[in-house]
């Protein structure tokens, strides 16, 4: 319904979507190679913020990066 208002003309239809990412990557979540040890090698400083990137698409619309 929300697509054929947008095709209309009766509103913007905008998506919009979230990820986030952490700065240090847990071990846990990673893959290696049977028989080998898994290795990360990563910063001394381990933070637990997490960093969160949101996303705007609209058809037909370009949007420059910031």
């Amino acid at each position: 319904m929300l697509k054929m208002a947008a095709v209309d003309g009766d509103i913007d239809l905008k998506y919009l979507d979230e990820a986030g990412f952490c700065l240090w990557s847990p071990v846990s979540y990673s893959y290696s190679q049977i028989g080998e040890q898994k290795c990360l090698e990563q910063s001394q400083k381990r933070s637990g913020s997490r960093i969160s990137i949101l996303g705007l698409w609209q058809v037909g619309e370009s949007y420059g990066a910031f």
